[in-house]
């Protein structure tokens, strides 16, 4: 009579046991880490017409989730000599800039036929401007191609346990 009880107690204690580790493998584990995903945010794209003594801008938002802000891309002018000037700017900046006082670019293109952008922004915060000017002109509309995006990195939970568990609550 003595075996049976001490069977089951052995068995009750064998299958606790073993719940007891499957558990400890599956929830004891650390959480994935987070990865960096890359993306990107159209700025300036397609074509446009810049007037004569006027300009045209690209307002940046970069805000705290954002990692190695980058903006890049390409442009291209025609129209009279084929130039265009662009200049990127923060807020403050681009206020001094757009009355005619001294500023301080991130980036100036000066005149020019085409271009290419590769430029890193500060980490934290910001707004910017990415100004396409004609201003220098008196009579001739420049048409304007570009490809300009805002490229950066965010973390992103990765978390497979969550995925897997919400796959059986379906």
């Amino acid at each position: 009579m003595n075996q049976k009880p001490a069977a089951r107690i052995t068995l009750v204690v064998a299958a606790c046991a073993a719940a007891l580790a499957a558990s400890a493998c599956w929830y004891g584990r650390p959480a994935d880490q987070p990865t960096l995903q890359r993306f990107t945010e159209p700025v300036a794209t397609g074509t446009f017409i810049v007037e004569p003594r006027n300009y045209k801008m690209f307002k940046v938002v970069v805000n705290d989730s954002m990692t190695n802000p980058r903006l890049e891309g390409t442009f291209s002018a025609t129209g009279a000599r084929n130039d265009i000037e662009v200049t990127l700017l923060d807020d403050a900046q681009y206020a001094n800039w757009q009355n005619r006082r001294r500023f301080e670019a991130a980036y100036e293109s000066g005149r020019v036929t085409n271009g290419t952008l590769g430029i890193d922004l500060p980490a934290g915060p910001g707004t910017w401007w990415v100004v396409f000017s004609n201003r220098f002109s008196l009579l001739s509309n420049k048409a304007v191609v570009a490809d300009v995006q805002l490229c950066y990195d965010r973390l992103q939970a990765n978390d497979s346990r969550q995925r897997q568990r919400g796959r059986y609550r379906e």
